[in-house]
């Protein structure tokens, strides 16, 4: 997916003379064109440019404030939400066909959905995936867009690498952390709550069914897990995913049903977590014997 030829010529009747407006104020390169069409700029012209916008938003904001372009109100609401942009080195990781998915180094990570400009980031980059790159994402309305300049490292991935990312999307499938608008909508945290518990929940249980367990015990341990989420975790504010169990949750779970839980089911709950790479082998290690004393 890309932007429309309308959107196209609104994103740069825009960006250029933003761009220019700040070589007028930096004197980064000798000059910068104020119009798009036929200008022919550079990466190594504009790259330098970009980086002293976005070094400091001082410059934004007073071309927003002089609008030297004459731009309408909503182009310079536009520019205004460019605050809310990300920064940062991304993984491209995946086309999509709605947008291609950029992974950021965060932990957890997360996704963000990014269309194109004038055409689909797949015909820009290529079907080799993934690569590495530098990159400034930007909202474009209800989108994510990146700011018309990529730089790529020359990395090479081998398959346990690739291995790695595939573990790091899965979890961001999980935890409902692909974000398709800046900024993020926060207001369902609830239903992405439950949706990743769910999820967590529905490949637990085929965990327990490829172990050899009887569909009673399946039944008996992820049903102990699902009570755990609705009766505990989503009843916290804000509520809490079952990827993020501790041993404390366990602990004061334990103080609500008086201490009537089902040990054997959080064991398995973990052995499961760590097998999968959900949790760090340490972490799920320690977690085991916090249930030794119990």
């Amino acid at each position: 997916m890309h932007l429309s030829e309308s959107e196209v010529e609104r994103f740069y009747r825009i960006w250029f003379p933003l761009l220019h407006f700040v070589n007028q104020h930096r004197n980064v390169v000798p000059a910068f064109p104020k119009a798009w069409r036929n200008a022919g700029v550079s990466p190594e012209i504009a790259v330098p440019v970009r980086d002293a916008l976005w070094e400091n938003d001082v410059l934004r904001e007073a071309f927003i404030s002089e609008n030297p372009a004459k731009l309408s109100p909503d182009d310079l609401a536009l520019v205004d939400s460019w605050k809310y942009r990300v920064e940062d080195d991304f993984f491209i990781f995946r086309h999509l066909k709605k947008y291609t998915l950029f992974i950021d180094g965060s932990s957890p990570a997360n996704a963000y959905g990014v269309q194109g400009i004038t055409e689909p980031l797949e015909e820009i980059i290529g079907p080799y995936l993934p690569i590495y790159v530098k990159a400034v994402l930007i909202p474009f309305e209800d989108r994510i867009i990146y700011d018309s300049l990529l730089s790529s490292y020359p990395i090479f991935f081998g398959g346990g690498y690739k291995r790695s990312l595939s573990a790091t999307y899965r979890s961001i499938q999980e935890r409902g952390r692909i974000i398709t608008m800046l900024p993020p909508d926060e207001d369902n945290a609830q239903e992405k709550v439950q949706a990743s518990n769910k999820k967590v929940l529905t490949a637990f249980q085929k965990a327990l069914g490829a172990s050899g367990l009887s569909p009673k015990m399946i039944q008996e341990h992820s049903g102990n897990l699902a009570a755990f989420a609705d009766e505990f975790l989503n009843q916290r504010t804000p509520p809490g995913m079952l990827l993020d169990l501790t041993p404390s949750d366990i602990e004061a779970y334990q103080d609500l049903r008086k201490g009537k839980i089902n040990h054997v089911s959080f064991k398995r709950f973990i052995w499961f977590l760590r097998d999968t790479e959900r949790m760090d082998w340490d972490n799920a290690d320690d977690f085991l014997r916090f249930f030794k004393g119990k």
